[in-house]
């Protein structure tokens, strides 16, 4: 039995202020208008770029281990941090690595649970091809490998060279390159990345673009990871009438009612671009084709008739649930949105998120 879609009354836009309005938990990652940028200076965890490393710098020693010769003016030792590739390499991700990024990855300071995922992998052979073409795609050229083929009219192997797209991060090679791949699902058609140059062609290695290591492409992937995770919690929390998380995303350029669902409303279960709902009538229909109905279904798909009392009385107990359920959503998302108003975030009225058919300009 499907239950009733909540519909809650949404309020009119003022002349002076918009007014917040109900809306339900889903969609109260409302957009706000006063946000609170920090003051404070914002230090990252890792050193910046281009600082020069300690001499007894080492990643694998814990935060309290990792000091250096110089000590503080009140006497306390001074801690280093991390280069930014080793701290996200050292950070742990809550869920599992795609093996394609492990296989070749040979830092010592992984998480534990990597380090296990590690060892389960195996690498594959080796892979080396000449690049054919580049410079027609971003970060991306074309690798003739070798292979061979056998004719059985003549019993020999013949020459059968296979092209592959490659992923070039940095856009590093050149035609005429003889390059070592590795494995790795960049999209659909890019199964490849380059891993280091054998023989350059022409331009040497030390005047091109730096060509990222398996470590280094390990955390990328994990930075780009933590990010979309961090927004997906900001996300939740948002949703549920925080005005911290709707404030940080507003301080991160995003929207925090983006990608919100609007809800199924009256449209669920009706066909898209025809507006009803589906039907038997092209289609074979229960008992008018020889099919076997179960037990208490009549011809045309359609149950037996019960007793009225047990029916009505079991109609009655739903339709009373579904209404006490609509009611304290009613109540739970007034109390917050009047919560959300004192608090100075408000809601846009005329928004994508609160209006089922977009902005009215």
């Amino acid at each position: 039995m499907s239950q009733r879609t909540l519909t809650l009354p949404l309020r009119l836009a003022s002349s002076s202020r918009p007014q917040s309005q109900y809306i339900c938990r889903r969609c109260l990652a409302t957009q706000s208008t006063n946000t609170h940028p920090s003051t404070g200076v914002y230090q990252t965890p890792w050193l910046p770029e281009g600082t020069p490393l300690p001499e007894n710098y080492d990643p694998t020693l814990p935060f309290e281990k990792r000091t250096l010769s110089e000590t503080a003016e009140d006497g306390k030792p001074q801690h280093y941090r991390l280069t930014k590739t080793d701290w996200y390499l050292k950070k742990g991700l809550p869920h599992a690595i795609p093996p394609q990024y492990l296989q070749h990855s040979t830092a010592s300071h992984l998480a534990h649970e990597e380090r296990q995922q590690r060892e389960k992998t195996q690498e594959h052979r080796e892979i080396l091809g000449v690049v054919v073409s580049s410079g027609k795609m971003d970060r991306t050229v074309k690798v003739r490998l070798p292979g061979q083929r056998f004719e059985r009219k003549v019993g020999k192997y013949f020459s059968a060279p296979t092209n592959h797209l490659v992923h070039d991060p940095n856009n590093s090679l050149i035609t005429g390159d003889v390059v070592f791949l590795h494995r790795l699902n960049v999209s659909k058609t890019v199964k490849h990345v380059v891993a280091s140059i054998k023989t350059p062609f022409g331009k040497p290695i030390a005047d091109r673009p730096h060509i990222p290591t398996p470590d280094e492409r390990l955390a990328a992937y994990k930075e780009a990871r933590f990010g979309k995770l961090k927004r997906r919690n900001l996300r939740r929390r948002a949703a549920q009438g925080e005005v911290e998380a709707i404030n940080e995303l507003r301080e991160m350029g995003l929207d925090p009612g983006h990608n919100v669902a609007a809800g199924k409303g009256e449209t669920y279960g009706l066909q898209p671009n025809i507006g009803k709902t589906r039907d038997s009538g092209k289609g074979a229909i229960r008992g008018q084709k020889g099919q076997k109905l179960p037990k208490g279904v009549l011809p045309g798909g359609k149950h037996e008739v019960g007793k009225i009392d047990e029916r009505a009385r079991h109609n009655k107990e739903a339709a009373m649930k579904m209404n006490e359920k609509a009611e304290g959503s009613l109540l739970e998302a007034k109390a917050k949105g009047e919560e959300l108003e004192q608090r100075g975030v408000g809601a846009d009225p005329m928004s994508d998120v609160t209006m089922p058919r977009g902005r009215v300009d």
